[in-house]
């Protein structure tokens, strides 16, 4: 038996399910926990190939119906994803209220992250495309306060826009090409036709949105910035498999094509853009939270900067950074969840952390290290890998550009470090920390994603092996003269 479909329907299953237990609080920690370890079983056990709902599949030469296709690249993505997504529902069982209505919107977000993933049908993909949006303002609107309500209802307007620009792009090739299968449609985008460029555009328009790059990053960033801290860390790797869904989808049908050579550009440009605006807005701000969120926008940037490179080791370093950083980011914001429990997130107000949670600390160090791109962490790993690539296509100033934002990143990381854990504070301060509990299973969570940090930094073949028969497949070779 085939348990690929069971990665989407299951959890869509369980979110109707936790629905129900509304206000049975005992029953939803329960059920939770046990979903939660079946997420990370489920992409093991499930086979690589084509899968065809319904028992549809190839009819006169044309797929017919939903099909996905599951492939070890695609594998690492998704283990990942059911990873992060397992330990923030366990954190979020230290919760108390709303707890049922957070893991039914959790559920539906991871089943719409990996149907995008695995999707080899357009439409569908733009289904849970819509879906995930809405699913990620309803997350924010649980913080309940009246910024998260007008982070999310800015989002849901802005995401009506773009969404409805990306389903008019999905119109303009599917009346080119006669299919809405991906596979199906690289076939028939080899003529020259005016539309396939306006569908190549407006696919470009909903990557933006869903990936939070440039014009659309100042929308994503207050959404991670209004959301709780582990909530947070769910929306930012969402939105980084949805920047890897949508890049692997527009390379497979577009890298390598003549008119693609411009396109290129735009998707390396907004890459460098989101790099540079992110790193700037988090050295100018002072709460810890928003800091955090600007990070996520500068290191999304790297993703697309990578797979836009279009080569395979470009294709591998995206990815491997969106893995890398999804971890070490969903770490930060449990740190900052953490902290938040003792006194906000405003680094002013905050201090002399390190005394009462050294291990916590120690853990959070070591995410800053790795989103700095230092040794021996996962962050050097992939961002090497960037500036390789870019050099590989003679991009020399594309991977100047990663050193130098790596260096901001560095300086706001180890400025948020002291402000948080080294600065002196008075007695009264003191006394009101340790009044205070440490939420265990974040810290439990938190030292999970550390782990990996360093395993994958030392040892990164166990994630990229996954990726290179893939990258090779889309990519392309080409030297910039």
């Amino acid at each position: 038996m085939n348990y690929l479909p069971m990665i989407i329907v299951f959890p869509l299953i369980m979110a109707i399910i936790m629905n129900l237990l509304h206000g049975k609080e005992k029953a939803v920690k329960y059920i939770t926990f046990i979903t939660a370890i079946i997420l990370i079983i489920l992409p093991f056990i499930s086979q690589y190939g084509y899968y065809y709902f319904g028992g549809h599949g190839v009819v006169d030469g044309w797929v017919s119906g939903i099909a996905y296709l599951y492939n070890p690249a695609k594998q690492a993505v998704i283990v990942t994803l059911s990873l992060i997504a397992s330990l923030v529902l366990i954190t979020g069982m230290g919760e108390k209220l709303k707890n049922n209505m957070f893991v039914t919107l959790s559920l539906m977000g991871f089943a719409s992250i990996a149907a995008i993933v695995l999707a080899d049908d357009i439409f569908n993909l733009y289904v849970f495309f819509e879906i995930v949006s809405i699913v990620q303002a309803g997350l924010v609107f649980l913080s309940g306060t009246e910024e998260a309500y007008k982070a999310g209802l800015r989002y849901m307007i802005m995401g009506n826009v773009a969404a409805a620009l990306m389903l008019l792009g999905i119109a303009f090739l599917l009346a080119s090409t006669g299919t809405l299968n991906i596979t199906d449609m690289k076939n028939y985008l080899l003529t020259d036709n005016p539309m396939i460029y306006g569908g190549l555009l407006l696919l470009i328009v909903g990557l933006a949105y869903g990936a939070g790059l440039p014009p659309f990053h100042n929308v994503k960033a207050d959404l991670y910035a209004r959301s709780k801290g582990f909530i947070s860390a769910m929306l930012q790797t969402y939105s980084k498999f949805v920047l890897v869904g949508l890049m692997l989808i527009i390379l497979k049908l577009f890298n390598g094509l003549d008119y693609f050579a411009s396109a290129h550009a735009v998707l390396i440009a907004l890459g460098v853009l989101a790099m540079v605006f992110g790193v700037v807005m988090a050295l100018l701000q002072s709460d810890y939270k928003k800091l955090l969120a600007y990070h996520a926008i500068s290191q999304g940037g790297y993703v697309a900067t990578g797979l836009a490179l279009g080569t395979p080791l470009g294709i591998v370093a995206g990815i491997f950074h969106a893995i890398n950083h999804v971890i070490y980011k969903s770490a930060l914001f449990l740190g900052a969840y953490i902290v938040s429990c003792k006194r906000g997130s405003n680094l002013h107000k905050l201090g002399g952390l390190l005394p009462l949670m050294p291990s916590v600390a120690f853990m959070v160090l070591c995410a800053k290290l790795a989103i700095s791109g230092i040794p021996p962490f996962n962050g050097f790993q992939s961002k090497w890998m960037l500036a390789q690539a870019a050099m590989q296509v003679n991009m020399p100033e594309v991977a100047i550009i990663m050193i130098i934002v790596s260096i901001g990143t560095f300086v706001s990381m180890m400025k948020a470090f002291y402000l948080i854990y080294l600065k002196p504070v008075d007695e009264k301060t003191l006394e009101e920390y340790q009044n205070k509990e440490v939420p265990k299973l974040a810290v439990f969570s938190l030292f999970v994603l550390t782990a990996l940090c360093i395993i994958i930094g030392i040892y990164p073949d166990i994630v990229t092996s996954y990726l290179w028969d893939y990258a090779k497949e889309l990519g392309v070779n080409y030297y910039l003269k």
